[in-house]
């Protein structure tokens, strides 16, 4: 997404060199509380940060100097690393609102409840205005007058505040037309007074409904701010408002206001597999074969993190990079590891893994949670001094954005990203500095990330500007301490007035994020029920048993990075972890509702037909690999052969033009 400000960047720091030309007297005074008493350029130190106090400038100028050429008619978009403090930027601009343009609502959208949990925490009993120091003293106002209103918490608020409250804070399907609380709420908020927009994580923003939304609430918005750390999306659709602030990974480590991240890979020279039939569940002899070869097996991406011996090898590094941030947190603190699961199955079987073989105390949390186990998620930091203080958590697609524990020290990959958008939420998880007293801002935190090469995840590994150092031995050991190179120098830019402007892209990305691009409409196939009985499946199943790792690839992220090679540590023994035919089914049935959604997404249909295409499904998967049986009588070998084969099913399936269209125009009739 491109900078929209850079034309005006010479006007801009002429500005604020200049003393805020222009700007209304109670903004100045208000600038003046926050900046540096001796230089009021800067911010005034337990006020905003620099870069905060850069995107608040920016707003001031766009919205009270450029005007219409920056904030009509859709506002503007800050680009904030996660860990920023985006929140203190939306809570300054609040106060200069109230003081120096009367307004008295307020409205922050969320995608999410984990988003909206947190933006209630700070913004509760006006929490963010006093740690900031963001209200000078003997103004008109105080934090009472940013009282909160929750739509959907159990703490405060409900729609028929809503004509009065000052700060309403809310999900964004709670002002959704499409439903009859959503209508509600959205007649109350337009028959108030106007109000200013705050659109937190507003990457989401350009889904149908959510763009409606935003375009109702356009002719009753003073001024709208988006924030967001991933403003690009894989699908190439960005927010509609302008880009004028970008602070972004690199920069945040110049300034030691993130975590390190640092990426741990094995390894491997050779690699054991075992054939199971899948049909009658016999198993034939193990083979073993060189890690160079073992593509042409076929082997799906996921079982290199999710078969057992794997899923425990890869389990062994993490705890090992987590004893080390223990030690690294010396007692201050308990570093937490972060599981990322594809699917509820996976999930399961990680969290009962590391739970029953490996003894580590392990939250799970699905979409199936109870609200109990949520809580305990985002309290994992505050929860941590009790005596047996959960030290893992697992979760599917739970806890991304908005999900913000300090303590999460190491990251465990057991999924492969299709998405540039979520990959970078995921490690964004990790980068938040752990904040207490006592540590020091000066002092190095990393965020270990353990990955496997064969997930194929180096486009992730390149956002983070990451270098490799070849040729090093198994006894280099890497010292955090003293070998951490300086972080990199922050990029800024000069001489602005020289930029020219590019013309839009022609066409479309190259589809390295997008899972299938879609090549166009393809004719029908009346002939679909046929195509689809006629598809060839291999009749063995492929389990990866062992592998022989030699080392640990490490890939420091700072710039300067280099890969080392550790010792690698292998859990002794060997555990395999029952998983039950209910689960089993359970996930068939999952991956086949999912896979029905990508099916139509690839063959440029709505999900309206998403239940006659499952059903479809569900008929080839009991003839192709139950003998007929339904998933709930199925034998467990015949759900596990289904369950692995499903990527194959969909692969084929894709590769038949008009095999899914054939399915919806005529599967009816």
């Amino acid at each position: 997404m491109l900078n929209e400000f850079y034309p005006h960047e010479d006007d801009f720091l002429n500005w604020v060199r200049s003393g805020y030309p222009g700007a209304k007297s109670a903004t100045l005074d208000y600038i003046q509380h926050l900046s540096d008493p001796e230089d009021d350029s800067m911010p005034r130190e337990g006020t905003l940060w620099e870069h905060q106090w850069d995107c608040f400038l920016r707003v001031v100028y766009g919205y009270e100097i450029a005007k219409e050429t920056i904030t009509e008619p859709n506002g503007v978009l800050l680009n904030v690393v996660t860990g920023g403090g985006k929140t203190a930027i939306i809570a300054a601009l609040m106060v200069w609102l109230r003081l120096a343009h009367d307004v008295y609502k307020f409205l922050l959208l969320c995608p999410n409840l984990i988003v909206r949990d947190r933006l209630e925490d700070d913004f509760e009993h006006g929490k963010v205005f006093v740690d900031r120091d963001l209200i000078p003293k003997g103004a008109f106002v105080s934090k009472d007058d940013f009282g909160l209103t929750t739509l959907g918490s159990d703490r405060a608020g409900g729609w028929a505040t809503l004509l009065g409250a000052n700060v309403i804070l809310g999900n964004i399907h709670q002002f959704y037309a499409s439903n009859t609380v959503g209508q509600s709420n959205l007649t109350s908020l337009l028959n108030g007074t106007r109000f200013a927009l705050f659109n937190d994580e507003a990457h989401n923003s350009p889904a149908p409904e959510w763009d409606a939304t935003l375009a109702k609430l356009r002719p009753h918005t003073i001024l709208r701010v988006d924030t967001t750390a991933t403003p690009d999306r894989a699908d190439g659709q960005t927010p509609d408002s302008r880009m004028i602030c970008e602070y972004e990974i690199r920069d945040a480590l110049a300034d030691r206001l993130v975590k390190t991240p640092v990426v741990y890979q094995p390894s491997i020279a050779t690699v054991e597999l075992t054939y199971t039939d899948a049909r009658t569940g016999e198993t034939r002899a193990v083979e073993e074969i060189d890690w160079a070869e073992v593509d042409r097996l076929g082997i799906n991406a996921t079982q290199w993190v999710t078969d057992d011996k794997p899923m425990q090898q890869q389990m062994a590094i993490a705890l090992q990079r987590l004893k080390e941030q223990e030690r690294r947190a010396k007692g201050r603190y308990q570093p937490i590891l972060f599981v990322v699961a594809v699917c509820k199955l996976d999930a399961e079987k990680a969290a009962k893994t590391l739970n029953d073989f490996f003894k580590v105390k392990t939250l799970l949390v699905t979409e199936d949670s109870s609200n109990e186990e949520r809580r305990q998620a985002t309290e994992l930091g505050r929860a941590q001094r009790g005596r047996q203080p959960y030290k893992a958590v697992v979760s599917v697609l739970m806890l991304r954005e908005g999900w913000d524990v300090p303590e999460v020290g190491v990251i465990l990959l057991l999924r492969k990203f299709g998405s540039r958008v979520y990959g970078q939420q995921v490690i964004g998880r990790g980068l938040r500095r752990v904040r207490k007293p006592d540590v020091a801002l000066e002092e190095q935190q990393i965020c270990a990330v353990v990955d496997h090469p064969k997930l194929e995840h180096q486009w992730l590994w390149e956002i983070f500007n990451s270098r490799v150092r070849e040729h090093v031995g198994m006894d280099d050991m890497f010292d955090e301490d003293e070998d951490l190179p300086e972080p990199p120098p922050r990029q800024q830019l000069v001489n602005p007035g020289n930029l020219i402007d590019l013309p839009e892209p022609s066409g479309d990305d190259d589809g390295s994020f997008v899972i299938d691009p879609v090549d166009g409409p393809a004719d029908p196939r009346k002939d679909w029920q046929s195509v689809l009985e006629g598809l060839d499946y291999p009749t063995e199943t492929v389990i990866i048993t062992d592998q022989s790792i030699v080392g640990v690839e490490r890939r420091e992220l700072t710039g300067a990075g280099w890969m080392t090679l550790e010792s690698a540590p292998v859990s002794e023994g060997d555990v395999s972890v029952d998983i039950t035919p209910e689960a089993l089914a359970d996930a068939v049935k999952e991956e086949m509702l999912q896979m029905s959604e990508r099916l139509l997404n690839h063959a440029g249909h709505s999900s309206q037909f998403k239940g006659l295409i499952y059903d479809i499904l569900l008929r080839h998967v009991r003839s192709s690999f139950l003998e007929g049986a339904s998933l709930g009588l199925a034998e467990s070998h015949h759900l596990e052969a289904a369950w692995r084969m499903l990527p194959q099913v969909e692969k084929q399936i894709k590769g038949v033009p008009g095999l899914v269209e054939g399915m919806v125009k005529y599967a009816n009739k």
